[in-house]
Order: structure tokens, then C-alpha cells, then sequence
């Protein structure tokens, strides 16, 4: 609103200006033919008259001709005639270069007081022939008075009219400047204070294609920029923290993965005596005894310990990786072939999921063929009320998590979709974990994918797990491509 007051006042200063130099040009060009109408009046009346006086005095006689001078006189209202010896008393206003003018047959014109009521007026003298040579001239005197009043009149009516066009254009520079100005600029700054209080929803641009509008536009662009920045930088943030999250991990699995190591060194000697006394003892009781049977229990037992012992020591050793250019969908198709008596036992279809490029990475069969077992075992052990578990090969181009700035490549993917009871949103973050696991007890030990998740680390890759509760839940292994032809 401010701005349009301004506005106002600027417009109406510049409206007075231009009208006050108008109006002063106008009445002085209106006071200049006013001026002029009367001069050209009286000098014609003037010749007139004096014609006829010296026609009448040369026919008639000097009294007719000055008894029409003075009837002149009564017959005109705003005209003064005198008739005017120049060389008697009462033309004392004339000076030389007048006298010489109306000597020479000139009309004078002359712009003073009359001294008969004081009042400015114009004076007209026009000499006159007379047969006895003696100077002469009519006085045509007219008071200026009508030019005043004329004037005062030209004044206030342009006066007037400056005031009345000063007002409408205000007004109509008032509603301008609310319509096109005020509103499109609160607009405006109630959108830079929602900016600054960090709401960058774009808003209605303000209408037209002047400034205000495409600063508007400018403004929800920038908004725009600013909420990609920030979603960017919330990515960032979030891509961070979750590496931060994975090292954490990494850092504890190694820690686990050490203890482990040291662990299953330290029982393996006395499981293996355990085993060797066990299968002593049942070469000495008969297999219908309940000591055998109590013993075979034990072998049995201690054989599952050694299994889990060997479990571990896979996952903490260091592998030696023999990798080689493979394609993964047959790796996929192996793996499906492997396992699926397992899988018609639990009432479980695995689909192999048609690719239609190929996709070839430098990797270690053996031990990525591991990784996917691991995790369609686990999709088949979840699906209890069976269903269909897909696993598929793909490529993707994203971004390593774990290289925050790093750009997107190419990855080639195996993935395994179950159909399962899904995973907690707060178990996620610990499927890694060694000995971590949602199986019921005596399902498993905790180390499949934990081990899967080594494995893949060695390769430099990364494992990717969604899930969603009651719909499934799909790994996807993510591995460094190489073409074909190397």
C-alpha cells in the first residue's frame, strides 16, 4: 500500500505540474487575444468615428461632428469616447514618441489608469484629418476590468479541472495499484515469509506477464530448487547415517566374527573327543539298549555342534576369492534346480523370472551360488503356508550406499522375493547379525546371512533387503558388472 501511495503522489505531482504549465501558457495566451480583441475593436471603431467627424466637420461644421463624438460616448456602455486636443490640457499621458505616432496617422494604443476612476484600461487614440490642420485624435478608453474577470474565470476553471482530473487519476492509480500491485506484492511477501519459516509449497503465481508475475515465477522456482536441495540433502543425511549404520555393523560382525573364531577353535578338540567316545560306546551296547540310544543322541548332538562350529569358522576366516566372469541367471537357474525337492516339500513353487539381457559379472560361483541358496532357504522356511518364491537377474544402475558421493553405475542383481510373513520394521537393521534370527528355535542358527553378507562384502557389493508384514519380503544381491567379452 505504500508503494501505491507513492505512486499517487508522484502521479498528481506531475498531473499539477503539467496542468500548471498549461494553464499558465493558456491564460496568458488567452489574455493576449483578449488584449488583442479589444485593441482591434476600438482602433476599428476609432477609424470609424474619426472618418465621420471629418466628413460632418468639413460638410457640417466642428460643433456637429464633436456633438457626435460625445453621443458616441452616451451610446457605448463599456466604451469611453473623449474627443482629445493634443496640444491642449488632457492628453498630458502622451508622450513624444505618441504624439509622433498619431502625427504620422498611426493608431496608439496604450495601457494605464484612467484618471477618471482609477480603474487599468486600455486606451485607444486615433488621430483625426481636420480641414484647419490642427492635431487631433479620438481617446477609445475600455477598462480592463471584463479581462480580469475573464481571467479570474479561466483561472478557477482550470483550477477546477486540475483538482477533479488530480482526483480521478489518484483514484484510479489507487485502484491500479491495489488491484495490480498491492495484492500480487502481499501475495508476494507472504510467500517469502512462508519461505523463511521453511514452507517452500509454490504457490499461485500472480497473474499477467509484467514484473510482479515473473517474479512470482522466479519465486516458485527458486522454491522449487530449494525443496530439491532439501530432498537432496535429506538423501544425503539419510544415505550417511545409514552407512555410518553399516560400518557400525561391519565393525561388530568383524568383532563377532573373531570371537567366533577363537570360540570354535577352543571346543572343536573337545567335541571331537566327545564324538570319538560316543561312537566307542555304542560299539559296546547293543542298538536295542537305552545306553545306545542315549549315546547315538549325544553323537548326534555333538555332530550338529561341529556343523555349526564349521559354520562359523567359514564366516570368520579370510577366503581366498577365485572369481571369474559368470552369468548370474545361471547361477539362479542352478540354484532353483538344487533346491526344488526342498522346496515341493513345503509346498513351495520357485520361479525362475526371465531376463531379457544378459547379465555377467566377475565373481565367485561357488560362493555367490552360497549367498542365493542361503536366501531361498530362508524364503522357503518362511513361507509356511507355501506359495511362489521368485528368483531373477537383472541390471540396475543406482549409487553404492556406501559411496555417499560417489556416482550411479551399473550393478548386476540376483533377487529373491518370498511370500512370507515379512520382516519386522525393527528387526531389519539386525538380519546381519551373526546368531540374529526370526526362525523358531532349532530352525536355524543365525549364520546364513550373515555369512551371504560377507561374501557379497568380499565382492564388493551389497546385499538390499524390503519387506513388507503379511505380503513377503525380497533380498536383492547387488554386484559389480563385467561384461561379457572380457
Amino acid at each position: 500500500m505504500r508503494l501505491t501511495v507513492k505512486l499517487i503522489i508522484a502521479l498528481s505531482l506531475a498531473i499539477l505540474f503539467v496542468l500548471g504549465v498549461n494553464a499558465f501558457v493558456r491564460i496568458n495566451r488567452e489574455a493576449a487575444l483578449f488584449e488583442d480583441d479589444m485593441r482591434k475593436d476600438s482602433a476599428l471603431m476609432g477609424r470609424s468615428l474619426a472618418g465621420a467627424v471629418s466628413r460632418i466637420w468639413t460638410t457640417v461644421g466642428e460643433a456637429e461632428a464633436l456633438d457626435l463624438v460625445e453621443n458616441a460616448d452616451e451610446r457605448e456602455s463599456y466604451v469611453k469616447v473623449r474627443w482629445l486636443w493634443l496640444e491642449e490640457p488632457g492628453a498630458e499621458q502622451l508622450d513624444a514618441a505618441a504624439r509622433r505616432h498619431l502625427a504620422e496617422g498611426k493608431v496608439v494604443v496604450l495601457k494605464a489608469p484612467d484618471p477618471r476612476d482609477g480603474e487599468l484600461s486600455l486606451f485607444t487614440y486615433v488621430p483625426v484629418s481636420l480641414p484647419d490642420a490642427r492635431p487631433a485624435a479620438i481617446e477609445l478608453g475600455e477598462s480592463l476590468s471584463a479581462e480580469k474577470e475573464y481571467l479570474r474565470k479561466t483561472i478557477l476553471q482550470a483550477v477546477i479541472a486540475t483538482l477533479v482530473l488530480v482526483l480521478v487519476c489518484a483514484l484510479l492509480a489507487l485502484a491500479v495499484g491495489i488491484v495490480f500491485v498491492g495484492r500480487p506484492v502481499r501475495a508476494l511477501v507472504e510467500q517469502a515469509r512462508r519461505i523463511g519459516a521453511g514452507d517452500l509449497a509454490i504457490s499461485q503465481s500472480p497473474p499477467g506477464k509484467d514484473e510482479i508475475g515473473e517474479l512470482g515465477k522466479e519465486m516458485n522456482a527458486m522454491c522449487e530448487r530449494l525443496s530439491e536441495a532439501r530432498a537432496h540433502l535429506e538423501a544425503e543425511t539419510t544415505t550417511r547415517l545409514a552407512t555410518q549404520e553399516q560400518l557400525r555393523h561391519a565393525d561388530r560382525l568383524t568383532t563377532v566374527g573373531k570371537l567366533a573364531a577363537g570360540i570354535a577353535h577352543e571346543v572343536g578338540t573337545p567335541l571331537n573327543v566327545i564324538t570319538g567316545h560316543a561312537q566307542l560306546v555304542t560299539e559296546e551296547y547293543p542298538p536295542e539298549s537305552g545306553a545306545y540310544e542315549n549315546v547315538v543322541i549325544i553323537a548326534e548332538q555333538a555332530h550338529r555342534v561341529t556343523a555349526i562350529i564349521r559354520q562359523l569358522l567359514d564366516f570368520a576366516r579370510q577366503r581366498t576369492l577365485c572369481k571369474s566372469s559368470q552369468e548370474l541367471g545361471e547361477i539362479t537357474s542352478r540354484v532353483s534346480t538344487l533346491l526344488t525337492p526342498m522346496a515341493q516339500k513345503h509346498k513351495v513353487v520357485i520361479e525362475v523370472a526371465d531376463s531379457s539381457e544378459s547379465t555377467s559379472a566377475l565373481i565367485d560361483a561357488g560362493q555367490i551360488q552360497q549367498v542365493v541358496t542361503n536366501l531361498v532357504v530362508n524364503g522357503i522356511q518362511a513361507m509356511t503356508a507355501g506359495g511362489t518364491l521368485v528368483v531373477g537377474s537383472e541390471r540396475v544402475t543406482r549409487k553404492d550406499p556406501d559411496e555417499l558421493s560417489g556416482a550411479a553405475r551399473e550393478f548386476g542383481t540376483i533377487y529373491v522375493q518370498d511370500q512370507g510373513p515379512g520382516i519386522a520394521a525393527a528387526d531389519l537393521p539386525r538380519i546381519f547379525e551373526p546368531f540374529f534370527t526370526t526362525k523358531e528355535v532349532g530352525d536355524g542358527t543365525g549364520l546364513g546371512l550373515s555369512v551371504a553378507y560377507g561374501i557379497v562384502k568380499e565382492h564388493g557389493g551389497f546385499i538390499d533387503v524390503s519387506s513388507v508384514l503379511r505380503e513377503g519380503t525380497r533380498f536383492t544381491v547387488y554386484l559389480p558388472l563385467q561384461p561379457i567379452d572380457e
